[in-house]
């Protein structure tokens, strides 16, 4: 005859199954801790060609880091060389350095670039940024006019220890917002980004020609800078024959 188990022994049994199995998922979750490692992997999916920076990473649990690269140092400002999916780790052969930009590809389209070597008492060029603004002006026996406008600033042209010390490499291109006097100050001349219809103005300026430049703010639409009015043109016709004059205001 089968006995009735009382409420305390059902209760004990209930006990120690429930036990058992808080220990065994414990005993799964610790395994799991020894067999995995941080690392840092792709945040979404991210195809190939792509600078990865912060934004498009984060932390996670993952088993095999034997090829994987842990520290975010390794990853941030690489190009990616393959599609990643979301949750996968990164290893050295996906990973590329981004190549240095040619003199060409930095040139903006529908412009040219040009080296203009400055009056250095006219503006302190030095402290120029990549990307601003300028009016080219020049003064000479003929008087004051401009020979280019909104002209951008790409690089610099050095010479002396400094270029030396570099590997020969005379020429800077100058990224939006870097000092023109980062990796020395020996400025030599200007690398600027024009017009094309601005080239043969800017070559056709003389020795004694003084050349000043004006820069525009950072902020705000780009201010038109024209002498005052001093002149007026008057058209005078004579018969058949036409001819303009200057009359002084």
């Amino acid at each position: 005859m089968k006995k009735k188990l009382t409420g305390s022994a059902t209760g004990s049994i209930v006990l120690f199954f429930a036990s058992s199995m808080l220990a065994s998922v414990l005993g799964l979750r610790q395994i799991d801790r020894l067999n995995t490692e941080t690392a840092w992997v792709a945040g979404g999916d991210i195809p190939a060609g792509q600078m990865i920076t912060r934004a498009l990473l984060r932390e996670a649990k993952v088993k095999d880091t034997s090829h994987a690269i842990v520290d975010p140092r390794q990853i941030i400002g690489k190009t990616l060389t393959k599609n990643k999916r979301d949750g996968e780790t990164f290893n050295a052969g996906e990973l590329a350095v981004p190549k240095r930009p040619t003199l060409a590809q930095a040139v903006p389209e529908g412009r040219v670039l040009y080296t203009l070597k400055p009056d250095p008492t006219s503006i302190p060029f030095a402290q120029l940024r990549g990307g601003d603004r300028l009016d080219v002006l020049v003064r000479n026996r003929h008087g004051v006019h401009t020979v280019a406008t909104d002209v951008r600033l790409i690089g610099v042209m050095r010479n002396g220890p400094t270029a030396k010390n570099n590997s020969g490499d005379v020429m800077s291109l100058l990224p939006k917002d870097r000092s023109a006097t980062a990796g020395g100050a020996n400025v030599a001349s200007l690398v600027v980004a024009v017009y094309p219809q601005h080239v043969y103005p800017l070559a056709s300026i003389g020795k004694s020609d003084k050349v000043s430049l004006v820069l525009h703010s950072a902020r705000g639409e780009k201010l038109a800078v024209r002498p005052a009015a001093t002149h007026r043109e008057v058209e005078m016709v004579s018969g058949l024959a036409r001819k303009k004059v200057l009359l002084r205001l």
